[in-house]
């Protein structure tokens, strides 16, 4: 028994505790920022800081707090909120970063530099563009909303459950940041007075390191991510398949993606490349106002439709983003990883928006729902 306690007792001098433990009570934690263009250049930081304080029987009340300041680096906007609390503000715990979109058109790496410096960083957080002002969302208050980072992080994640974006947090975006011929998506945000909500509206298309002004809308968001490869939890599209005239809702259907194919090959001739992009889809309808679905010849012809509107809107998706720039395909790091004579002779800049996509998308319904 001697024996055990003294080898528990020289154990204990092996153990090193919790020397790197931070107690709440000494740090304020940030859970929002955002970043807007302010005069002169300047960047101008908006903060969400949760405060709970104590209160009658024995209760306790959380208020948040809101700050914004001006300065020169993003850095040196922490500083000033700094001496505007109690204790020092940590970052810790923030789950989501907004950029206005006139700061987003500029180059944000720096304003991101920050953030990937700082050990104390959350780098599982979101990030997203807000059209307008990042502070208009930050400050954003409405009826049923407890804190804002949970709403905001809440519609971010929630576009990545159904395929409106590729839930890529800071950690990930960091890479497509810094690396030649791959560039990437970002949520954008809006701020709807009328309704008193923030809105996921569309995703904006990144080239190097800024926004390019231009989108992909909304409604074409889940196609984007399915021949990106990517697909959340569902992947519903609502398209117009015939022109009844009678009745507009008639003309629509609805499907939901069960299982996605997507194959791409990038095949440069001489200076010239051809990329050829192929998705297959098997669906499940989930809404047809129209019925008869129990006639095999309207199933068939329903996948022909839906086929040719899908290879349609993709052609135009693409298009888009040979207009912005924004090779979101990645179609320059292949060209660079595997013809890499050919990725030093062009400027890629300048050759992507002349690369000729062959894009075919193929739908085939396979379950239909179960009203006659």
């Amino acid at each position: 028994m001697r024996k055990v306690l003294l080898v528990l007792l020289c154990s204990l001098l092996l153990l090193t505790g919790c020397w790197d433990t931070r107690q709440f009570k000494n740090v304020k934690l940030i859970l929002s920022s955002g970043f807007d263009l302010g005069e002169d250049e300047k960047i101008v930081q908006t903060v969400s800081i949760p405060t709970v304080k104590g209160g009658e029987m024995g209760g306790h009340q959380e208020f948040i707090q809101t700050l914004t300041t001006e300065a020169h680096t993003p850095l040196q906007a922490s500083d000033q909120m700094d001496r505007m609390v109690e204790n020092n503000l940590n970052p810790a715990k923030i789950k989501v970063y907004l950029l206005g979109e006139d700061l987003a058109k500029q180059d944000v790496y720096p304003v991101l530099d920050a953030i990937y410096r700082n050990p104390n960083s959350n780098l599982n957080a979101q990030l997203a563009i807000v059209e307008g002002e990042a502070r208009e969302v930050i400050e954003f208050k409405a009826t049923g909303i407890k804190t804002i980072s949970d709403y905001i992080s809440g519609i971010v994640e929630a576009s990545a459950n159904v395929s409106h974006s590729t839930g890529e947090n800071l950690q990930l975006l960091c890479a497509e940041l810094i690396e030649d011929g791959q560039d990437f998506t970002i949520p954008l945000l809006k701020v709807d007075t009328e309704n008193e909500v923030v809105t996921y509206n569309g995703l904006a298309l990144i080239h190097d390191d800024h926004y390019t002004g231009e989108k992909i809308e909304s409604e074409d968001a889940a196609l984007l991510m399915l021949l990106l490869g990517y697909k959340g939890k569902i992947a519903q599209m609502t398209k117009k398949v015939s022109d009844y005239g009678r009745e507009p809702v008639l003309d629509y259907v609805t499907i939901n993606v069960i299982k996605e194919d997507r194959k791409m090959k990038v095949r440069p001739k001489g200076e010239n490349i051809e990329v050829d992009l192929k998705l297959k889809l098997d669906v499940r309808i989930t809404e047809y106002p129209h019925d008869h679905l129990v006639n095999d010849k309207i199933i068939k012809d329903i996948s022909k439709k839906l086929t040719e509107v899908l290879t349609k809107d993709s052609e135009e998706i693409l298009a888009k983003t040979q207009e912005a720039n924004s090779d979101v395909f990645g179609v320059g790091r292949r060209i660079k990883g595997y013809h890499p004579e050919l990725w030093e002779k062009i400027d890629w800049t300048e050759k992507y928006k002349e690369v000729q996509f062959n894009t075919k998308v193929d739908v085939t319904i396979q379950q239909h729902g179960i009203v006659n």
